[in-house]
């Protein structure tokens, strides 16, 4: 007989369904789970890096160029873990290398012209197979700074830093749907969302001030600071809004409800500190002291100040130029960029020492923490399933009408490298049922039979099968055809039919022809 062979995916979702007799043990589908990951930008390669959190190596390297260069300048995990946005600015890659455009960095405020032809982007990556689901196009010549998302992960809110403009995107749609202007030469540059999700705090360079925004009017207000605002940051409490001031060499704390603003200072040979993050429990604050832009020395310096003590607690010595900062959720690590070491330092929060280093590439900014918990990876291509039936015809021949049921068994096995998911099993006729039965094996611990399956909605009989067969797993499908089922005038030839479905709708037909003679 004639073999079908039908490649499946095997899908990770399981249905309800309703079984004669089935052992609690059955085989489940092998996952392959989503590891904890950091994702870094790396704005002179035009590419964002992506870190096992656990093996502390880099795991794939993103590409963002389409046609031309993009010069990724932060990177955000949407707080559901369901999505990655990056900030990209143009580059014309005919007459700009990524060697020498560093008079293009958001920090600096963009003051040199390069030559960009195309539209500033925000790249969307879906972190479950680290590929780019969507180009958000925004305009020439923005230099987008910062991305952050709302804690329902439904908005994210960009900021534009030559434009001086600030973006609400909806996250599920792409769509940009309002924007406003900040003060006129004031180049935001970082933000934070509060844990509430209603006011984005911005830092402002050449503003001085943290910008207050309101998520939903998007109308903004503004904090007088003593220098240029770099980064800022929003205690998890919700109690303090902080920014770090460049050229003050300082970090301002705002306390949200009595709007009273104070300072930490950093100790005297600080250079410059850049971006800050605050600890799950609000307590501390990590630093970066990169120094290097304005002309200041490099730093190799990261702070850990303490909020409630309002002081600097201790210093940690990590690579050159440090940027970006993103401290885990359980406190135990906080990551940081090295700008010039081109490496990402790994601190103990604990020992308060960096414990590795990790090469990523030219120029580190923005850094971002992805955490698996819950996520499975779609299936790859040498993991799918392909369902093999033995035959797929057979001809019963002449059958008494009055002579009982007849049957048949047809053979399924999956000769793939994953479990294949049959979904539905169902007949043509009120005549035919089937059972599935899969006897016990190396790959299952005890024998499962399913069923009766007929025709849909006749009879009472299911229809749903949802049972898994293993990579190299057999299954029998018993097929009983009852002659008498048309009654008396029910003679001649006829065709019946199995259908089996599986989770991505592909079918396999088994087929019998049956001549009913009296």
């Amino acid at each position: 007989m004639k073999k079908i062979i039908i490649g499946l995916f095997a899908l990770a979702a399981l249905a309800g369904g309703i079984f004669l007799l089935s052992d609690k043990e059955i085989s489940k589908k092998s996952e392959t789970k989503i590891e904890d990951k950091i994702y870094v930008a790396i704005e002179e390669a035009g590419e964002i890096v992506v870190i096992s959190a656990k093996n502390r190596n880099v795991i794939k390297r993103i590409d963002l160029s389409a046609e031309i260069g993009f010069m990724p300048h932060n990177v955000q995990v949407a707080p559901d873990n369901k999505s990655v946005w990056v900030t990209a600015n143009a580059m014309d890659m005919s007459k700009v290398s990524f060697n020498v455009i560093s008079k293009a960095r958001a920090d600096e405020g963009h003051n040199e012209e390069t030559d960009i032809k195309a539209n500033d982007e925000i790249i969307v990556i879906n972190p479950l197979t680290d590929e780019i689901i969507k180009r958000i196009e925004m305009g020439k010549d923005l230099h987008l700074s910062h991305i952050t998302l709302t804690a329902d992960s439904d908005y994210a809110i960009a900021a534009a830093q030559t434009a001086g403009v600030i973006y609400k995107i909806n996250a599920k749609t792409y769509e940009v749907e309002k924007e406003t202007n900040t003060e006129k030469g004031g180049e935001p540059h970082g933000l934070r969302i509060s844990p509430d999700g209603q006011t984005a705090y911005i830092a402002m360079l050449k503003g001085k001030s943290i910008g207050v925004l309101d998520i939903e009017k998007m109308d903004i207000s503004y904090v007088p600071l003593k220098g240029a605002a770099v980064q800022t940051g929003v205690t998890p409490d919700g109690r303090y809004a902080l920014a770090s001031v460049y050229d003050a060499k300082s970090l301002a704390v705002y306390n949200i409800a009595s709007r009273k603003l104070s300072y930490v200072d950093l100790p005297k040979e600080a250079k410059g500190p850049v971006q800050i993050y605050p600890t799950p429990d609000s307590r501390f604050v990590y630093v970066a002291d990169q120094g290097y832009y304005f002309n200041q020395p490099n730093s190799d310096s990261v702070y850990k100040i303490d909020l409630k003590e309002m002081k600097v607690a201790q210093t940690i010595k990590g690579g050159t130029a440090p940027h970006g900062v993103a401290v885990s959720k359980d406190g135990k690590f906080a990551y940081v960029t090295n700008l010039l070491s081109d490496d990402l330092s790994v601190i103990d929060t604990v020992q308060g020492k960096e414990i590795a280093k990790i090469k990523v590439g030219k120029m580190p900014n923005g850094v971002s923490l992805f955490y698996g918990e819950g996520l499975v990876a779609p299936i790859s291509e040498n993991e799918k399933g392909f369902l093999t039936a033995e035959e797929t015809v057979f001809d019963f021949g002449n059958v008494p009408m009055y002579g009982g049921k007849v049957k048949h068994n047809f053979t399924l096995k999956n000769n793939g490298q994953g479990p294949v998911k049959i979904s539905k099993i169902y007949t043509s006729c009120m005549c035919t049922e089937a059972m599935l039965v899969i006897n016990k094996s190396s790959k299952r611990p005890a024998s499962l039979k399913a069923g009766p399956f007929g025709m849909p909605g006749h009879g009472g009989l299911i229809t749903f099968a949802n049972q898994e067969i293993a990579a190299g797993e057999s299954a029998i499908v018993e097929v009983e055809v009852d002659p008498a089922a048309h009654g008396p005038q029910g003679t001649g030839p006829a065709k019946k039919v199995v259908y089996i479905e599986t989770d991505d709708s592909q079918k396999i037909q088994l087929m019998m022809d049956v001549n009913v003679i009296r």
